[in-house]
């Protein structure tokens, strides 16, 4: 078998393991899709590259995550306003950035979660 050279896009690399298979195996030989495989992956691997699931399409945002959230923005809220009410102007300033940002986040998730779309 070829040694395997290292390149710089996937795709690439699967065309080299697929091409030293298809020369480096007998055509009279049964195709054994086990042995493919392996060979495969052995040339991956040599290659730096590893097969794995993409793990990201299947991230839509939590029920969990959203309440979690949710609770947080509202306890910001509840202290932003209770710093407002006694007069604390500054710590009132200071909480409204990020209960402005959490309810944004908030929102965004529950609009991803109501479409089906991953999570950002």
């Amino acid at each position: 078998m070829n040694t395997p050279q290292r390149t710089t896009t996937g795709r690439r690399v699967v065309q080299d393991a697929l091409w030293d298979w298809w020369i480096t195996t007998d055509p009279l030989q049964p195709f054994d899709p086990a042995d493919v495989a392996e060979r495969i992956d052995e040339y991956l691997h040599g290659s730096g590259l590893t097969i794995a699931p993409d793990l990201w399409t299947n991230r839509m945002p939590t029920r969990r995550a959203i309440i979690g959230t949710a609770l947080v923005a509202l306890l910001c809220t509840v202290s932003t306003i209770a710093a407002a009410a006694r007069g604390e102007w500054g710590w009132a300033a200071i909480g409204v950035p990020p209960t402005a940002l959490l309810i944004h986040e908030c929102a965004r998730d529950l609009n991803d979660r109501r479409r089906g779309r991953t999570a950002r």
